[in-house]
Protein backbone atom coordinates (compact mmCIF):
# COMPACT_ATOMS: atom_id res chain seq x y z
CA UNK A 1 0.00 0.00 0.00
CA UNK A 2 3.23 2.29 0.29
CA UNK A 3 3.96 4.55 -2.83
CA UNK A 4 7.59 6.01 -2.65
CA UNK A 5 8.21 8.71 -4.57
CA UNK A 6 10.93 10.19 -6.43
CA UNK A 7 12.32 13.44 -6.41
CA UNK A 8 10.23 14.67 -9.43
CA UNK A 9 6.89 13.04 -7.83
CA UNK A 10 7.80 15.02 -4.69
CA UNK A 11 8.98 18.14 -6.56
CA UNK A 12 5.18 18.08 -8.34
CA UNK A 13 3.46 17.75 -5.20
CA UNK A 14 5.54 19.99 -2.80
CA UNK A 15 4.48 22.94 -5.51
CA UNK A 16 1.20 22.22 -4.10
CA UNK A 17 1.70 22.33 -0.87
CA UNK A 18 0.76 18.66 -0.13
CA UNK A 19 3.54 16.67 1.26
CA UNK A 20 4.29 19.54 3.87
CA UNK A 21 0.96 21.69 4.17
CA UNK A 22 0.72 21.39 8.05
CA UNK A 23 4.53 20.75 8.84
CA UNK A 24 7.58 22.33 7.18
CA UNK A 25 7.56 22.87 3.41
CA UNK A 26 10.88 21.16 2.94
CA UNK A 27 10.45 18.08 5.45
CA UNK A 28 9.83 15.82 2.08
CA UNK A 29 12.34 16.88 0.64
CA UNK A 30 15.01 16.16 3.73
CA UNK A 31 13.54 13.15 4.77
CA UNK A 32 15.66 9.82 3.39
CA UNK A 33 12.82 8.22 1.71
CA UNK A 34 9.11 9.76 1.27
CA UNK A 35 5.56 7.74 0.33
CA UNK A 36 1.84 8.07 0.23
CA UNK A 37 -0.21 5.00 1.79
CA UNK A 38 -3.35 4.41 -0.42
CA UNK A 39 -2.40 7.28 -2.59
CA UNK A 40 -3.44 9.73 0.65
CA UNK A 41 -0.93 10.15 3.49
CA UNK A 42 2.44 10.78 3.48
CA UNK A 43 5.12 9.46 5.45
CA UNK A 44 8.67 10.19 5.63
CA UNK A 45 11.14 7.72 6.48
CA UNK A 46 14.78 7.60 7.73
CA UNK A 47 17.59 5.10 7.79
CA UNK A 48 17.13 4.29 11.37
CA UNK A 49 13.44 3.07 10.67
CA UNK A 50 11.60 5.80 12.41
CA UNK A 51 8.66 7.37 10.16
CA UNK A 52 6.57 10.52 10.25
CA UNK A 53 3.16 9.81 9.70
CA UNK A 54 0.89 12.87 8.34
CA UNK A 55 -2.74 11.54 8.69
CA UNK A 56 -3.84 15.23 6.93
CA UNK A 57 -6.01 13.43 3.94
CA UNK A 58 -4.68 14.58 0.35
CA UNK A 59 -7.22 12.67 -1.33
CA UNK A 60 -9.56 11.85 0.78
CA UNK A 61 -9.80 13.91 4.02
CA UNK A 62 -12.20 11.83 5.62
CA UNK A 63 -10.15 8.58 6.12
CA UNK A 64 -8.57 8.19 9.45
CA UNK A 65 -5.33 6.96 8.53
CA UNK A 66 -5.64 3.79 11.04
CA UNK A 67 -4.85 1.03 8.78
CA UNK A 68 -1.77 3.26 7.84
CA UNK A 69 -0.98 3.07 11.39
CA UNK A 70 -1.88 -0.60 11.71
CA UNK A 71 0.59 -1.49 8.59
CA UNK A 72 3.38 1.17 9.75
CA UNK A 73 3.36 -0.69 13.34
CA UNK A 74 5.34 -3.74 11.87
CA UNK A 75 8.42 -4.41 12.42
CA UNK A 76 11.27 -2.70 12.08
CA UNK A 77 9.82 0.05 12.80
CA UNK A 78 11.20 1.73 16.16
CA UNK A 79 9.28 5.02 16.44
CA UNK A 80 6.21 6.56 14.55
CA UNK A 81 5.61 10.37 15.12
CA UNK A 82 1.79 10.58 14.02
CA UNK A 83 0.30 14.06 12.85
CA UNK A 84 -3.32 14.23 12.74
CA UNK A 85 -6.19 17.08 12.58
CA UNK A 86 -7.79 15.31 16.24
CA UNK A 87 -6.20 13.30 19.12
CA UNK A 88 -6.14 9.98 18.31
CA UNK A 89 -7.36 7.45 21.16
CA UNK A 90 -7.03 3.71 21.30
CA UNK A 91 -4.18 3.44 18.76
CA UNK A 92 -3.83 -0.23 17.63
CA UNK A 93 -1.44 -2.49 19.78
CA UNK A 94 0.25 0.46 20.65
CA UNK A 95 1.45 2.58 24.03
CA UNK A 96 1.43 6.80 22.92
CA UNK A 97 4.71 7.98 24.60
CA UNK A 98 3.81 11.88 24.07
CA UNK A 99 1.62 13.68 22.84
CA UNK A 100 1.16 17.38 22.06
CA UNK A 101 -0.81 19.82 19.95
CA UNK A 102 0.05 22.41 17.98
CA UNK A 103 -1.04 25.49 15.43
CA UNK A 104 0.47 26.33 12.03
CA UNK A 105 0.52 30.54 11.38
CA UNK A 106 -0.35 32.23 8.44
CA UNK A 107 -0.01 35.77 7.71
CA UNK A 108 -2.80 37.61 5.91
CA UNK A 109 -0.77 39.96 3.39
CA UNK A 110 -3.44 41.67 2.07
CA UNK A 111 -4.16 43.28 5.53
CA UNK A 112 -0.38 44.08 6.65
CA UNK A 113 0.75 47.56 6.36
CA UNK A 114 4.13 48.35 4.82
CA UNK A 115 4.24 51.20 6.18
CA UNK A 116 3.79 50.25 9.59
CA UNK A 117 1.36 53.27 10.90
CA UNK A 118 -1.01 53.02 13.87
CA UNK A 119 -0.21 51.53 17.31
CA UNK A 120 -1.31 48.15 15.89
CA UNK A 121 2.01 48.13 14.94
CA UNK A 122 3.84 50.07 17.71
CA UNK A 123 6.38 47.22 18.57
CA UNK A 124 7.18 46.22 15.17
CA UNK A 125 8.13 50.08 14.70
CA UNK A 126 10.07 50.23 17.48
CA UNK A 127 12.47 46.55 16.61
CA UNK A 128 12.29 47.78 12.59
CA UNK A 129 14.32 51.25 13.99
CA UNK A 130 16.74 49.46 16.05
CA UNK A 131 17.30 46.84 13.18
CA UNK A 132 17.97 49.95 11.22
CA UNK A 133 20.60 51.17 13.29
CA UNK A 134 22.27 47.88 13.44
CA UNK A 135 23.21 48.61 9.68
CA UNK A 136 21.74 45.17 8.45
CA UNK A 137 22.27 43.90 4.88
CA UNK A 138 20.05 41.70 3.13
CA UNK A 139 21.40 38.99 0.37
CA UNK A 140 19.01 35.98 -1.32
CA UNK A 141 21.64 32.83 -1.76
CA UNK A 142 20.81 29.21 -2.26
CA UNK A 143 24.92 28.71 -1.83
CA UNK A 144 25.08 26.68 1.53
CA UNK A 145 28.67 27.25 3.11
CA UNK A 146 31.03 26.79 5.78
CA UNK A 147 29.63 30.44 7.07
CA UNK A 148 25.99 28.67 7.25
CA UNK A 149 27.11 26.01 8.84
CA UNK A 150 29.00 27.88 11.77
CA UNK A 151 25.41 29.79 12.44
CA UNK A 152 23.43 26.63 12.45
CA UNK A 153 25.86 25.21 15.21
CA UNK A 154 25.08 27.71 16.84
CA UNK A 155 21.46 28.39 16.74
CA UNK A 156 21.48 24.47 17.54
CA UNK A 157 23.54 24.62 20.86
CA UNK A 158 21.27 27.83 22.15
CA UNK A 159 18.13 26.12 21.47
CA UNK A 160 16.47 23.03 23.26
CA UNK A 161 15.36 21.33 19.71
CA UNK A 162 13.49 18.63 19.29
CA UNK A 163 14.18 15.45 17.15
CA UNK A 164 12.28 16.61 13.85
CA UNK A 165 14.14 20.02 14.29
CA UNK A 166 17.55 18.79 14.09
CA UNK A 167 16.73 16.41 11.12
CA UNK A 168 15.52 19.34 9.08
CA UNK A 169 18.37 21.19 10.49
CA UNK A 170 21.05 19.08 9.35
CA UNK A 171 18.88 18.38 6.02
CA UNK A 172 19.74 21.98 4.84
CA UNK A 173 22.92 21.35 2.77
CA UNK A 174 21.28 18.64 0.76
CA UNK A 175 17.76 20.36 0.48
CA UNK A 176 19.62 22.90 -1.49
CA UNK A 177 22.09 20.88 -3.47
CA UNK A 178 19.18 18.23 -4.81
CA UNK A 179 16.71 20.70 -5.04
CA UNK A 180 16.10 23.85 -7.39
CA UNK A 181 13.64 26.04 -5.74
CA UNK A 182 13.51 27.84 -2.43
CA UNK A 183 16.40 30.19 -1.20
CA UNK A 184 17.67 31.54 1.91
CA UNK A 185 16.88 34.76 2.83
CA UNK A 186 20.93 36.20 4.61
CA UNK A 187 21.12 39.15 7.00
CA UNK A 188 24.90 40.47 7.57
CA UNK A 189 26.88 42.86 9.22
CA UNK A 190 28.99 44.50 7.27
CA UNK A 191 30.74 41.17 5.27
CA UNK A 192 29.62 38.80 8.67
CA UNK A 193 26.58 36.57 8.26
CA UNK A 194 24.88 36.90 11.46
CA UNK A 195 21.62 34.67 10.61
CA UNK A 196 19.03 33.51 7.60
CA UNK A 197 15.57 32.45 6.89
CA UNK A 198 14.87 29.71 4.44
CA UNK A 199 12.18 30.78 1.78
CA UNK A 200 9.91 28.50 -0.12
CA UNK A 201 6.95 28.61 -2.22
CA UNK A 202 3.63 26.81 -2.96
CA UNK A 203 2.64 28.01 -6.02
CA UNK A 204 -0.91 26.73 -6.40
CA UNK A 205 -1.43 28.40 -3.25
CA UNK A 206 -0.04 31.39 -3.68
CA UNK A 207 1.17 31.09 -0.40
CA UNK A 208 5.23 32.10 0.81
CA UNK A 209 6.44 29.94 3.22
CA UNK A 210 9.07 30.68 5.82
CA UNK A 211 9.98 27.25 7.75
CA UNK A 212 13.06 27.87 9.65
CA UNK A 213 15.05 30.78 10.79
CA UNK A 214 18.90 30.30 12.04
CA UNK A 215 20.13 33.00 14.04
CA UNK A 216 22.89 34.13 16.20
CA UNK A 217 21.67 36.74 19.15
CA UNK A 218 22.09 40.04 17.80
CA UNK A 219 19.65 42.78 18.48
CA UNK A 220 15.89 42.99 16.16
CA UNK A 221 17.66 40.25 13.62
CA UNK A 222 14.33 38.03 13.70
CA UNK A 223 12.32 41.16 12.74
CA UNK A 224 14.22 42.70 10.30
CA UNK A 225 14.13 39.40 8.52
CA UNK A 226 10.21 39.00 8.92
CA UNK A 227 9.82 42.22 7.33
CA UNK A 228 11.93 41.37 4.78
CA UNK A 229 9.76 38.30 4.20
CA UNK A 230 6.82 40.23 3.93
CA UNK A 231 7.90 43.30 2.15
CA UNK A 232 9.04 40.44 -0.47
CA UNK A 233 5.75 38.66 -0.21
CA UNK A 234 3.76 41.28 -0.85
CA UNK A 235 5.87 42.62 -4.17
CA UNK A 236 5.88 39.26 -5.63
CA UNK A 237 2.00 39.08 -5.49
CA UNK A 238 1.22 36.39 -2.81
CA UNK A 239 -1.68 36.41 -0.67
CA UNK A 240 -0.02 34.37 2.48
CA UNK A 241 2.84 34.25 4.40
CA UNK A 242 3.09 30.95 6.36
CA UNK A 243 5.72 31.21 9.20
CA UNK A 244 4.50 27.35 10.11
CA UNK A 245 4.25 25.72 13.74
CA UNK A 246 4.50 27.67 17.17
CA UNK A 247 6.49 24.42 18.22
CA UNK A 248 5.34 24.47 21.66
CA UNK A 249 7.16 27.43 22.10
CA UNK A 250 5.49 30.59 24.07
CA UNK A 251 8.22 32.70 22.92
CA UNK A 252 8.12 31.93 19.23
CA UNK A 253 4.06 32.21 19.53
CA UNK A 254 4.39 35.49 20.77
CA UNK A 255 6.24 36.37 18.20
CA UNK A 256 4.15 35.56 15.36
CA UNK A 257 1.56 37.10 17.11
CA UNK A 258 3.52 40.24 17.18
CA UNK A 259 3.47 40.26 13.38
CA UNK A 260 -0.29 39.17 12.88
CA UNK A 261 -0.08 35.50 12.48
CA UNK A 262 -3.21 33.88 12.96
CA UNK A 263 -3.53 30.46 13.47
CA UNK A 264 -4.93 27.96 10.40
CA UNK A 265 -4.19 24.62 11.06
CA UNK A 266 -4.56 22.79 14.49
CA UNK A 267 -2.57 19.49 14.92
CA UNK A 268 -2.11 16.96 17.41
CA UNK A 269 1.38 15.08 17.29
CA UNK A 270 1.67 11.62 18.64
CA UNK A 271 4.82 9.49 19.40
CA UNK A 272 4.80 5.99 19.40
CA UNK A 273 8.28 4.14 20.69
CA UNK A 274 8.48 0.75 19.72
CA UNK A 275 8.63 -2.05 23.15
CA UNK A 276 10.76 -4.88 21.43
Amino acid sequence: MLLFLSNNDKEKMQKKGYMSEHLLCLYSMASDRTALYDNNFPIYLNSMNEADIILFGLADKKKDGLDCIREMLQPPFKELNIVSPKPLINLPCARIETQYMDWDFHIDLKRFNLNLRGNAYKNIRYSIHRADKMGYELKLSREFTPKHTYILARHMARHKLDAWDFEELLSLERFFRDHSHGFMMEAYIKDELVGFDVIDFFEDSRIMVVPLGVYLETPSLPDFLMYENIKYAKNKGYDWLDIGLACRRTGLQGFKEKWFAEPKYQLYVQTIISQK
